[in-house]
């Protein structure tokens, strides 16, 4: 049985937790997240979905988001919580019917029923930029009054962690999607780079692989140029490509 979200937390903030676990290469630059730091985000983003979003263990939550690291936290604190992260298939509009849309879009197309949040992707973003749709919520505005710590019931270890294009998928079936390199991701090796434009369900199980392995992963925003001082400074071990 593959590890499960919570497992891999509790592994992060307890073994190693000041090591790096995520880097992210975007626009504005590289930022590293330790295992306690991500956790950390997990948490806060947990708490809010339960505190102020109402998410439950039933609850569908929509990700009309890019691949990011933001969005793998988000990810994560959905199914600490129980909800089930919903993706689209490539170019479709957000799911009809979820309880919950994270989207980055200025002007996302969400069905009436659903409650919108506004995903500012800056790694330092405060607040949304811009003016926030009548009765969204403003993820980064709201997201650091909330508690470090998740003090609530851990989902189930065989709950389904996402669906998509009518298919839900488990902590399994997520990492049957990913062939990583021999080697690559492994704790006490080097990291595992996805390479850009790799789709978001690819990278949420790439991360899962990875460190259920006690390993770091390293992504990158489309349109971010991954150069050889990239891969021998980060000391990647493998790469996964977009399919």
């Amino acid at each position: 049985m593959p590890q499960t979200p919570a497992g891999i937390l509790t592994d992060m903030r307890s073994l190693s937790p000041a090591s790096p676990r995520l880097i992210w290469y975007g626009q504005e630059g590289r930022i590293e997240l330790s295992g306690r730091v991500f956790d950390n985000w997990v948490a806060k983003s947990s708490n809010l979905l339960v505190d102020e979003l109402d998410a439950t263990a039933a609850s569908r939550v929509a990700f009309d988001l890019p691949p990011h690291w933001k969005s793998l936290a988000l990810a994560f604190a959905c199914w600490q919580v129980g909800a089930l992260v919903v993706l689209p298939e490539d170019g479709e509009a957000p799911a009809a019917g979820a309880d919950i849309v994270f989207s980055s879009r200025t002007a996302p197309a969400v069905d009436p029923s659903s409650l919108l949040v506004c995903v500012a992707l800056g790694s330092l973003a405060m607040s949304w930029d811009g003016p926030l749709p009548g009765g969204a919520v403003d993820f980064a505005g709201e997201v650091r009054s909330h508690g470090d710590v998740y003090l609530g019931r851990s989902a189930d270890a065989g709950a389904p962690l996402v669906v998509v294009g009518g298919r839900t998928l488990s902590a399994q079936d997520l990492l049957d999607s990913v062939a990583l390199p021999a080697g690559a991701g492994d704790g006490g090796a080097g990291p595992l780079l996805l390479e850009p434009g790799v789709p978001l369900l690819r990278a949420l199980g790439a991360a899962l692989a990875v460190w259920t392995r006690g390993g770091a992963l390293v992504l990158v925003e489309e349109g971010v140029p991954v150069t050889d001082r990239m891969l021998a400074g980060e000391r990647v071990t493998g790469r996964l490509g977009t399919a």
